[in-house]
């Protein structure tokens, strides 16, 4: 697979996709199959954290680097991810004036904590990912074009899953079977009828919609298999 092919390239890697389509999990998959797999996988979402308090994650803090900052100061995400692989997902959302500390410290591989001047080592893998048009942003200067091309070495593109209906009933299965060994339940197979139903939804939710589907029908079901019934929500109205 692509993900087999690049994970031991040492090199960043832009996973692009929509919502929920699994970035993560091909970001996991990146880590543990590379000569980095031993070591820390260290995760950051741009997105859910206000502008302020990104840098101070990413890249630590001194001792009173800034006003509510922890006496003692504190590592970042950088340098707790050293050795290992760091996982930046929406980096469409970064803050610009974050962009561009961050393409500094892929050209040199080096950083400061927020308030300090002592410069660390910044040995990690950079895997980033995104739901947002990159080119568009770039196009609005909203994202810089050179850090941009610094973190796409190489793409990875995470389908819909409407795009891969026939991956569902293999994913589905994976989920019943993980459902039941976590919630103490009977082992179900998915009837055609059920399949059918998947088959037919157009999945705007992805994979994360896909697995509470059948969490969902899992645990409310009653018969030794998943049928379309258990799985009416996703069942289009008549005449719909």
């Amino acid at each position: 697979s692509d993900i087999a092919r690049v994970a031991p390239l040492d090199v960043p890697v832009l996973i692009r996709g929509e919502s929920g389509t699994g970035k993560e999990l091909v970001a996991q998959a990146l880590h543990g199959l590379s000569d980095r797999g031993d070591g820390p996988m260290v995760m950051l979402n741009a997105a859910a954290l206000p502008e302020t308090l990104v840098e101070s994650e990413l890249f630590g803090t001194e001792p009173g680097a800034f006003t509510g900052a922890q006496a003692k100061g504190r590592p970042g995400k950088l340098e707790a991810a050293d050795g290992g692989t760091f996982f930046l997902d929406e980096i469409g959302d970064m803050p610009a004036e974050t962009q561009a500390k961050m393409l500094r410290v892929l050209d040199e591989g080096r950083f400061e904590r927020l308030g300090g001047t002592v410069t660390r080592d910044a040995d990690f893998r950079l895997v980033t990912a995104t739901n947002r048009p990159l080119e568009t942003l770039i196009a609005e200067s909203k994202f810089r074009a050179d850090l941009y091309f610094r973190i796409g070495v190489v793409t990875l593109t995470t389908p819909p899953l409407r795009d891969r209906v026939e991956d569902i009933p293999a994913i589905a299965r994976a989920i019943l079977t993980r459902t039941a060994d976590r919630h103490g339940l009977a082992a179900r197979d998915l009837r055609a009828d059920a399949l059918g139903v998947l088959a037919r939804h157009s999945w705007p939710g992805n994979v994360r919609e896909l697995i509470n589907v059948i969490q969902k029908a899992a645990i409310f079901a009653e018969g030794p298999e998943l049928t379309a019934a258990d799985l009416a929500d996703l069942a289009p109205a008549p005449n719909s």
